[in-house]
């Protein structure tokens, strides 16, 4: 009977050493591929750049126009002494202009002719303008006639609009020198005061949107 006795306890002290094992296992195998995947998570993240790094640079990272529009406004540069390769060149060069260190923008659009053929002599004509409001910049033609290629830039504490909704106000910093199109919406929005029926969609995450439905001001 002393015999099986010790049969019976050795039995349970092998199994509860296996299950010792299988729990340490199993929680060393949880420990690897949690640092497996925040590692992975880490690195697809580093690709996004920071809205706030975006927001702050200035260096002509973005510098992006509408095609097929031409921007009216005081002359601060003359097109026909001021030429360029690109229309890049030609924001840049005005954007040199509105670095907020000596006060207000001294250009805030700039107008761009780069089609050769429909061009002609004013290939390269790069002209930088002044606007008298810069959230309602003065067009003076738009279609496919139109040679001319234009943008705006928003000085600092410029181009911020407030969107209200159930939530509260949410305050948006304009980019048109990024996204010269959405821009150009929501400008247009804003000589309408409200916004009935129109709709936002802002990215939430990944692969979530949040529903806007705003009044703008």
């Amino acid at each position: 009977m002393g015999r099986r006795q010790n049969d019976s306890e050795s039995s349970r002290f092998i199994s509860l050493s296996f299950l010792l094992a299988g729990f340490i296992s199993c929680a060393l195998v949880y420990t690897v591929l949690s640092i497996v995947l925040n590692s992975n998570t880490n690195s697809e993240g580093s690709n996004f750049e920071p809205l706030t790094l975006a927001e702050e640079s200035n260096d002509g990272g973005c510098c992006r126009g509408i095609e097929k529009l031409e921007l009216w406004g005081a002359a601060v540069k003359w097109g026909s002494d001021h030429k360029f390769n690109s229309s890049k060149e030609c924001c840049q060069a005005c954007k040199a202009m509105c670095t907020g260190i000596d006060g207000p923008c001294l250009c805030d659009t700039w107008v761009f002719c780069g089609n050769k053929k429909a061009c002609g002599s004013k290939f390269g004509e790069c002209w930088l303008k002044k606007q008298k409001d810069i959230l309602a910049p003065d067009r003076q033609e738009a279609g496919n006639h139109v040679i001319w290629t234009s943008g705006i830039i928003f000085g600092k504490g410029e181009g911020i609009v407030g969107m209200e909704t159930e939530y509260g106000i949410l305050r948006i910093k304009l980019f048109p020198d990024c996204a010269p199109h959405s821009v150009a919406y929501v400008l247009e929005l804003l000589t309408l005061r409200h916004c009935a029926g129109c709709q936002f969609h802002r990215a939430e995450g990944r692969g979530q949107l949040l529903l806007l439905a705003p009044l703008l001001q």
